[in-house]
């Protein structure tokens, strides 16, 4: 996790992304790129087009003088760019959110993007908010940290993995030590069952032979939780565990608009609520 990008748009949901992603960073001893991005307007006409340059102008001055402050900020408050064990920059693009970040990710060895995420109340912003997290954890290789607004100070000493024993899971049991390893975080890997049975426990056993196996040095632990339905089982156990961050793989697209859908959201309200860290496995 050496390069992090923050996307903001100055907004309060992002201004908790971006402490996560100091976080990150400082443990790490990385750096961190706050990102801006603003879309070029359409237009049909040359009035209106003249008009629409000098919006967008308008825009990218502000949002320049707010990148250097926040960076500024974070020099002072952090140590950034001096002795806070981490660097900082900025980075202002006129495209699209999900085009910037699947580019920086994959051509530019960003390996970690943090982004702030809300609720399913019904503002403008927070729709607008919740459907760039939910595309951009679509499009890009790398993991994404979704920090709600609601999240208590940074904190990663607790992870939960929620796991169904798939070869998914080791690749992406990978990014999740590669993340803990930073803070020395504990890995619980829990799998929610509907009802206990035999194979459960043979399978089981074999995966944690094999994470063990994978990472001898890691300090994981692993538990079953029965219940009918998966979220409530998983959200249940990182309550009453006291998690800091729970994780979860991306196992195809299209996954996550059923987690960021309002009526999952109703349920179980990780985005809500939870520090969520997406991964994708692959086979």
């Amino acid at each position: 996790m050496k390069k992090i990008l923050c996307p903001t748009d100055f907004s309060a949901t992002s201004g908790k992304a971006v402490e996560y992603a100091v976080h990150v960073a400082q443990h790490a001893a990385g750096h961190l790129t706050l990102l801006h991005v603003v879309h070029l307007p359409i237009v049909d006409t040359s009035e209106t087009a003249l008009v629409a340059s000098e919006l967008l102008g308008e825009q990218v001055r502000t949002a320049t003088e707010k990148l250097k402050a926040t960076v500024l900020q974070l020099e002072e408050k952090y140590g950034a760019n001096r002795d806070g064990g981490f660097t900082c920059d900025y980075l202002l693009k006129e495209a699209l959110l999900t085009d910037v970040a699947e580019q920086l990710s994959s051509q530019q060895g960003y390996d970690l993007i943090v982004m702030g995420t809300t609720g399913c109340d019904s503002t403008m912003e927070e729709l607008l908010i919740g459907s760039n997290t939910e595309a951009v954890i679509e499009e890009v290789p790398c993991p994404v940290l979704s920090v709600p607004k609601s999240a208590p100070a940074p904190k990663v000493e607790h992870i939960i993995y929620a796991s169904d024993y798939s070869p998914e899971d080791l690749q992406a049991m990978r990014g999740v030590v590669d993340f803990g390893s930073c803070f020395g975080a504990h890995i619980d890997v829990v799998h929610v069952v509907k009802q206990q049975e035999e194979q459960d426990g043979e399978d089981a056993a074999a995966f944690r032979l094999e994470l063990q196996g994978l990472f001898p040095n890691v300090p994981l632990s692993f538990h079953e939780v029965m219940n009918k339905h998966r979220d409530e089982g998983l959200m249940a156990y990182y309550q009453q565990s006291a998690g800091d961050v729970l994780a979860i793989v991306r196992r195809e697209k299209g996954f996550l608009k059923s987690l960021f859908s309002q009526s999952l959201a109703e349920r179980m309200t990780y985005q809500a609520k939870v520090p969520l860290l997406v991964l994708h496995g692959k086979k």
